[in-house]
């Protein structure tokens, strides 16, 4: 696919309806071409737009077939780590390190908006690192790693959808194992629809629920894609987790929710 093709391709995307000015909503335009991507001037307010402006793909000079690229192999695989994408798409690691990072910041505002509905089942788990290094403190590591499962239940007590969120430090009480009151509020808040039938589950049910198997599973995941996720990036993992996880038992297509995700000007 050449520029021309992915252009017109993109901007299929970015306005399945038609064009539809940014600023005033407006449907007519005019097209600039004197970049090497095209502007599109709205005949009625005169603001200026183009087929990135606004995604996760704007004020960038990465090409635009790079993207594409990069939008295929997330969609059509299980995921792909910054070092995969670089020598895939034939850009530097810095690169595709950024590119990724955009995504799961998109991502991230996706899944932040998303509130579970219906029965949510809520609990807490830790999620072990791929490496244990004995020399760390024990409650140390324990803190560093306690994750929040929330997820919609069928009739079954089997999940239909899923989040996943790391809990820090001040919402724990002593010892780790459960929330303080205001940190199991924040969770809840965060998580979950204000009309949902909530139900929280203590450390014993946890075990024993589904929704470990969500988290382990997430855990596999990470490990197996990027060696294991630190604390300081860990929440757009599990968010990226959850995007691909939600999607598919939606039955929901990768490439139409990457499409949409990458596509949608925020």
């Amino acid at each position: 696919m050449d520029q021309a093709e992915q252009v017109a391709y993109s901007f299929r995307r970015r306005w399945p309806n038609g064009f539809s000015c940014p600023s005033c909503g407006y449907g007519a335009y005019y097209t600039i071409t004197t970049r090497q991507l095209p502007l599109y001037e709205c005949r009625l307010c005169g603001h200026q737009t183009s087929v990135t402006a606004g995604t996760v793909m704007a004020k960038t000079r990465t090409p635009l077939a790079k993207w594409a690229a990069a939008i295929e192999l997330l969609a059509s695989t299980n995921g792909v780590n910054a070092k995969q994408l670089a020598a895939l798409v034939d850009v530097k690691h810095k690169t595709a390190w950024r590119m990724l990072r955009k995504f799961r910041q998109a991502i991230g505002e996706v899944e932040d908006a998303f509130k579970l509905q219906g029965t949510v089942h809520t609990g807490l788990h830790f999620l072990a690192p791929k490496y244990i290094f004995i020399f760390l403190p024990h409650r140390h590591y324990r803190c560093e790693r306690v994750v929040s499962v929330s997820a919609s239940v069928g009739r079954d007590g089997k999940p239909t959808a899923l989040k996943l969120g790391f809990v820090p430090r001040d919402r724990l009480v002593r010892g780790y194992k459960e929330p303080t009151a205001h940190g199991k509020e924040r969770i809840l808040e965060e998580h979950v629809d204000p009309c949902a039938d909530k139900h929280w589950l203590n450390s014993d049910r946890m075990h024993h629920s589904p929704l470990r198997d969500c988290l382990l599973e997430a855990r596999g995941w990470m490990n197996r894609l990027f060696n294991g996720v630190g604390t300081k990036y860990l929440q757009s993992y599990l968010d990226e987790f959850c995007f691909r996880w939600n999607a598919s038992a939606q039955g929901t297509s990768l490439r139409e929710a990457w499409g949409k995700l990458c596509f949608q000007a925020g």
